[in-house]
């Protein structure tokens, strides 16, 4: 298997390459993987499809951190063995995980160092894109969180088509609310917006991004 290197950057290990073949389980559209009530035990990859990766608060809910795609890893809360977790996984499509209980990975670590050295890197490329999210949220508006999010996903699972747009998958506007962090029809609007402005264009088949152009307009 080999890594995504939209997901992993410049990095010096492949995880993947270091991971033995583990048993595979199939999500339905929407389907839960793990919940506070029912938390990770096992560190996941993506074999196809997509997930959504939330932290969960107190009164339920929920922001979504990311969404993770084929031949990328989550689950890592499982190593901290929280006593109340407030970590959520629900496939946002129909997905195919592989996954690893946490004592093999642990056992795999002391054996392989340089799968824990991959697995450093992952963590820390995700606490950077983690901390420039918390600083969008204290800095930045709504439309400004939503074109960097669309960008986001752009750089990281699109397709890029011939007159310079990049095809995401489709995001529901629900969805894009949990991971911009407002409502379902604040995402509208500015979605309409963006629209209206040549910057993107969507339907249920997907989102298509004119990724220089709406990069442009937030520099």
């Amino acid at each position: 298997m080999a890594a995504s290197a939209q997901v992993l950057g410049p990095v010096l290990e492949d995880a993947l390459a270091h991971l033995p073949i583990s048993s595979t389980t199939e999500y339905k559209k929407w389907q839960t993987i793990y919940a506070p009530h029912a938390p990770a035990r096992d560190i996941y990859l993506v074999v196809a499809g997509k997930v959504a990766v939330s932290g969960v608060a107190e009164d339920g809910s929920d922001l979504i951190v990311e969404i993770v795609g084929t031949d990328e890893l989550f689950g890592e809360s499982a190593f901290l063995g929280a006593a109340r977790p407030r970590e959520r996984a629900i496939a946002v499509e129909k997905t195919t995980v592989m996954t690893w209980a946490v004592s093999d990975m642990e056992e795999l670590v002391t054996r392989r160092p340089r799968l824990a050295v991959a697995l450093l890197q992952i963590l820390a490329q995700r606490n950077g894109e983690l901390a420039g999210r918390i600083e969008s949220f204290a800095t930045d508006g709504v439309e400004r969180r939503l074109a960097r999010s669309l960008l986001h996903f752009s750089e990281r699972m699109g397709a890029p088509g011939g007159d310079g747009s990049v095809r995401i998958m489709p995001l529901t506007h629900a969805l894009l609310s949990r991971y911009v962090g407002t409502s379902r029809e604040v995402i509208t609007q500015h979605m309409n917006r963006l629209r209206r402005h040549g910057y993107v264009n969507y339907s249920r088949h997907g989102i298509i991004l004119y990724h220089d152009a709406l990069k442009a307009s937030i520099s």
